[in-house]
């Protein structure tokens, strides 16, 4: 008989062990909300993440590209302010609700826009824009190491040819690899080379310092301004940055679903995402004026010859693949939830290859891709402006900070997130006037803008607009219909 109760005892510790890690497993996909004891990160570990998402050669070439407008002294200005209000904002809408409660990023956007209105938000905001980013980041990864090998042979570089096609495709295929082994292997790799990698922007910003003072560079004027008007040159510096502050909304929620409390998921975003960011910024800021040149893989090997560049290039490199690996990872997580059950039924390693066939493709037959990436990122923020101005007033000034966990991992289709047939024409509508407001303030293509552009920017008054109008049309119409669980 004992031994019976003992076997017992034992089935059923076997039984709840079991059903725990399928918990956790399904937990750290975004299938359920993470527990506090569950949860990755705490401050620094997540001020690492951060840090290994902001440092790649894109902040490098941001600030290159804010050489054109403007030189070093309003170009650092231009940085810090663009970049700390669009990573605030950011942050603000997305980071504290996922940090409070552990739920995933666009399961959460069932509040703001019903469980299919989510799923239009994810394909404009993440299938379109991270297979983008990633193809993006991987033919940056492959110009690094296509500058590598030809200065290491004494070569010229050939920044569109077979080798950086071979070294993109394989660095898409190693995130693949990385992030099939989920979260866990992503906080190693981070951890590792996220201090690296600050020490190479120090070391770089040392080495131009070495040749020029820090008074004659502040004087040095800009590569290329479009505009007669300084004024206007640098609020479209601004409004760079601001995009670029902007461009963190898919990504940086999900990552901070994996923090312990609320504050552990917005704070770090200072110190990590803006800091990191900037620095790289004005790095590659001060290299552009100093060198005539803001294509990092060329002027890493102009500032202290060939051995530094070699070295620089690599960590540069694997800097990119750091955040290809974590913007991969929130972007499949979110998947697993906007999509079908058929989608959701996809094994994990099998989704993730799935998602990266297109920036597969991208790499190889369309490099010159990665010659349109100022264009790119500041359309994006059209988009990010609008939606952190409707989380922020969802989240904070119509729901208090509350959601409801039960109603958003449950049945959807008769939930109090239904809205109308699974959709908020109201947040909807409200993305589209904050998307209209932002082109119709500044085009991206020509640079055209109204006159108003010079004193608010374009980002600033599509955030704005797009979060009056989502709080005015819910206070007058969703309440009254029952719509989304409005207290």
């Amino acid at each position: 008989m004992t031994d019976h109760i003992a076997h017992g005892t034992l089935v059923t510790i076997e039984a709840e062990h079991e059903e725990a890690a399928r918990h956790r497993a399904a937990a750290e996909r975004g299938d359920a909300p993470l527990l506090p004891s569950e949860r990755l990160w705490g401050f620094w570990e997540f001020t690492y993440a951060n840090s290994a998402l902001a440092i790649a050669t894109w902040a490098f070439l941001i600030g290159g590209a804010i050489g054109l407008f403007v030189g070093p002294k309003e170009g650092i200005a231009a940085i810090v302010i663009g970049n700390i209000v669009g990573v605030v904002l950011t942050a603000l809408a997305t980071t504290t609700m996922s940090g409070r409660y552990g739920v995933e990023q666009f399961v959460a956007l069932r509040s703001q826009f019903g469980y299919n209105g989510s799923r239009v938000v994810y394909v404009l905001a993440v299938v379109v824009l991270t297979m983008g980013w990633l193809a993006v980041l991987a033919m940056m990864f492959g110009r690094s190491i296509d500058g590598l090998m030809a200065l290491s042979a004494g070569e010229a570089a050939n920044p569109t040819g077979i080798k950086m096609i071979i070294a993109a495709v394989g660095a898409i295929l190693v995130t693949w690899f990385i992030v099939a082994r989920g979260p866990t292997s992503i906080k190693f790799f981070n951890m590792v080379v996220s201090p690296a990698l600050v020490i190479l922007m120090v070391v770089m910003l040392y080495l131009i310092l070495s040749h020029h003072s820090f008074g004659e560079l502040l004087a040095m004027p800009a590569l290329s301004p479009p505009f007669e008007d300084k004024t206007l040159n640098f609020i479209v510096a601004v409004e760079v940055n601001l995009a670029a502050g902007f461009s963190w909304w898919p990504y940086i929620g999900n990552l901070a679903r994996l923090t312990k409390n609320e504050r552990t998921a917005f704070w770090p975003n200072i110190l990590g995402i803006f800091g990191a960011a900037a620095l790289g910024e004005i790095v590659g800021l001060l290299a552009a004026v100093a060198l005539g040149e803001s294509d990092p893989t060329i002027w890493m090997t102009k500032i202290a010859g060939p051995v530094i560049g070699i070295i620089a290039l690599l960590f540069v490199a694997f800097a990119n693949m750091t955040s290809m690996a974590n913007i991969l990872y929130t972007s499949i997580v979110g998947l697993r939830q906007v999509g079908t059950a058929s989608v959701r039924a996809i094994s994990w390693g099998t989704v993730l290859f799935l998602f990266c066939l297109i920036p597969l493709g991208l790499v190889v037959v369309y490099p010159q891709m990665y010659d349109g990436f100022f264009i790119f990122l500041v359309w994006t923020s059209a988009l990010n402006s609008a939606l952190a101005g409707i989380g922020i007033v969802d989240y904070f000034f119509l729901r208090g900070q509350k959601l409801d966990m039960r109603s958003l991992h449950g049945p959807q289709e008769n939930g109090p997130y239904r809205f109308w047939g699974g959709f908020n024409p109201i947040g909807l509508f409200a993305l589209a006037v904050g998307c209209i407001v932002y082109v119709a303030v500044f085009n991206p293509q020509t640079l055209a803008s109204l006159p108003a552009f010079k004193y608010l920017t374009a980002s600033l008054p599509a955030c704005v607009a797009a979060g009056a109008v989502h709080y005015v049309l819910t206070r007058l119409f969703a309440r009254g219909r029952g719509w989304g669980q409005y207290p």
